[in-house]
């Protein structure tokens, strides 16, 4: 009778000790006093926080709007946006040791850091003074106690460093690299794990849209991918000023407003840089110069690095005696978009010099494009812009549906149907010997096309089609001349075993378990925790992972096998309607548990509008 009381009073001891040890990790998070000074303001401003992590700012000018917005970011984004501002500095390796030394020499590589400290100087005065205004409300924040005591800071034992105004620029520069097309991977050794690294890729698969309400007024409908991140990607902002209200979906550590809305005109902006030129020269035809980079490691070896480069073209290797392969694009000149976002602002012509511009201008009067998106599919009385061929089929579909006020939420895929049409037939003759098959073809059969979170031929029909793009090399009859077809049949109907197989290896025989939602759910990471298990409560910043749902072909984003690149299940989604002001946000936000300070993420996405509510908690700033 003793021991098993021993060993209860052993497990209790060690689990108050395992709380003891915790105790600092599930503090609440400090609330900042309700006055903050900020040198260099005009006037005072006023932060409320709304429902939904929302933030209102009042203010007199946009210069101290910037500075407050500075402040937000700092204060509720401290950790992204520093880890960024390391990356994009290329001085990982002083936080991290050996293991990011191929990022930073990619950072400076690429001059990033050298050039952004450029582009600040390049700017136009009042781009400056506004830069310098965000920059001080940043700096303000990230003195502030809850900033400097947050949980990744103090576990990773991490001082931090001033904010400088060209720093922005920096990282506006780091998330242009990181949206550069996937076919520069092979000429960038680094940039995939860069991307794989921060957990933000996937943004190609963005996209937007203009329909009609039943009201005849028109919608924007906005989405932005953006890869894994389980931290949030964005900021929304309601500034209200003296002449007009600012709705922003903002970028931490940046002056960047990919979407948003004034009184006049609502915008978005695909996540698409200039496109670069891969080029090969003589050497002797070229006005090369070379400069050198060094970095340091915790332990003290440093790295030198030598790059020649010209101008906006950077050497990437020697191919032949007097001959280099160049790579050229506008992120390696001292250029910046911040003069874009605030023409935006002052509803004004943007002209971008890192991003290609592409994007949706929304008005009373109707809608335009800017610039040249890849994917330009139109609908009835409005329009649909993306970068992939799935973006095509998610028009096809939206031409189907009625007007709506509030977007559809809709997992039919029209791709899926005539994927179906095709291949099914082959399947039709096939001789099912065991229960198992009968049990998926029956299924896959009955399947409406939807890639709801219950679906079952989803998982089935997915997975068939992956096996056979193995084998074949194509998805579909439809694709094959008629002298292959039959061949090609018999392949379909070999794979369509195999898919199953491998679906009851993994998942079980009982095809009830076999629902979308399991078989492909959101997985969402915390950058460096992923990557380095071995660091102080790693444990609780395991990956969270959520039911799946949704389809690169359908109006709900998920994911699928047959991208073969890596799963991007983290997006942000709003939308707009003029003529008039309101502008909804659809999005996931993570929060901490108290138990273990362990962090949870809801499955459910909240909606909500970008507007003045009762605010839940109020802070005031005021000049010195």
């Amino acid at each position: 009778m003793k021991r098993p009381l021993l060993l209860i009073a052993t497990l209790v001891t060690g689990l108050l000790l395992l709380l003891g040890g915790y105790r600092y990790l599930i503090r609440e998070v400090e609330t900042p006093p309700a006055h903050r000074i900020i040198p260099g303001l005009q006037a005072a401003v006023t932060i409320e926080e709304l429902p939904g992590h929302a933030v209102a700012i009042r203010a007199e000018n946009l210069d101290d709007a910037l500075a407050a917005l500075g402040y937000v970011h700092g204060l509720r984004h401290g950790w992204p946006l520093l880890l960024w501002r390391q990356a994009a500095l290329g001085r990982q390796t002083e936080w991290f040791g050996a293991a990011p030394v191929p990022l930073d020499s990619l950072i400076h590589a690429l001059l990033v850091p050298e050039q952004a400290r450029a582009a600040y100087e390049h700017l136009p005065q009042h781009a400056r003074a506004l830069l310098d205004s965000y920059a001080r409300g940043l700096q303000t924040a990230l003195k502030e106690r809850a900033v400097r005591l947050r949980d990744e800071l103090t576990l990773l034992q991490i001082s931090v460093a001033p904010w400088l105004p060209w720093h922005s620029l920096a990282v506006e520069r780091l998330l242009a690299l990181l949206v550069l097309p996937d076919t520069l991977d092979a000429a960038l050794p680094g940039l995939s794990a860069l991307r794989a690294w921060l957990h933000l890729y996937g943004f190609r698969h963005s996209l937007a849209w203009v329909r009609p309400t039943p009201e005849g007024t028109r919608q924007l409908f906005m989405r932005y991918v953006y890869g894994d991140l389980a931290l949030p990607f964005f900021q929304e902002v309601l500034i209200t000023l003296p002449d007009d209200t600012l709705r922003l979906v903002t970028v931490p550590g940046t002056l960047s407003f990919p979407a948003g809305r004034t009184t006049h005109q609502a915008w978005y902006l695909l996540p698409r840089v200039q496109p670069p030129l891969l080029e090969v020269h003589p050497r002797s035809a070229l006005a090369l110069q070379s400069t050198y980079a060094r970095f340091r490691l915790p332990d003290g070896d440093e790295r030198l690095l030598r790059r020649e480069h010209s101008g906006d073209a950077l050497v990437l290797a020697e191919v032949a005696p007097d001959t280099v392969h160049l790579l050229r694009w506008a992120g390696l000149a001292p250029v910046s978009d911040l003069p874009a976002w605030l023409a935006l602002l002052a509803d004004s012509t943007a002209t971008f010099r890192l991003l290609a511009g592409d994007g949706l201008l929304l008005t009373d009067e109707g809608y335009r494009l800017l610039g040249q998106p890849p994917v330009v599919e139109p609908l009835d009385e409005g329009v649909l812009i993306g970068q992939t061929d799935w973006h095509r089929w998610i028009a096809r579909r939206l031409r189907t549906l009625p007007p709506s006020t509030t977007p559809p939420d809709d997992a039919v895929s029209t791709w899926a149907q005539e994927q179906l049409a095709a291949l099914l037939p082959a399947l039709d003759t096939l001789a099912l010997t065991d229960s198992l098959t009968r049990e998926a073809y029956t299924l896959l059969r009955n399947w409406n096309a939807a890639y709801d979170a219950a679906s079952l031929g989803a998982t089935i029909f997915d997975h068939w089609l992956f096996r056979y793009r193995q084998r074949s090399g194509t998805s579909a009859l439809r694709e094959l001349p008629d002298s292959l077809r039959i061949i090609y049949a018999r392949l379909l109907a070999a794979t369509f075993r195999e898919a199953v197989d491998t679906l009851a290896h993994r998942l079980g025989l009982d095809l009830n378990l076999w629902r979308w939602e399991r078989t492909h759910p959101r997985r969402l990471a915390f950058p460096v925790w992923f990557h380095l298990t071995d660091l102080p409560a790693a444990s609780r910043y395991a990956p969270l992972i959520l039911p799946g749902a949704g389809h690169p072909s359908t109006i709900r984003w998920g994911y699928s096998p047959l991208l073969q690149e890596r799963p991007a299940p983290a997006f942000w989604e709003g939308w707009t309607i003029a003529p008039g002001a309101s502008f909804y946000v659809h999005r996931l936000w993570p929060e901490v548990d108290r138990f273990l300070a362990r962090y949870r993420l809801s499955a459910r996405v909240s909606t909500m509008p970008l507007q003045e509510n009762a605010p839940l908690r109020t802070l005031h700033l005021t000049p010195r």
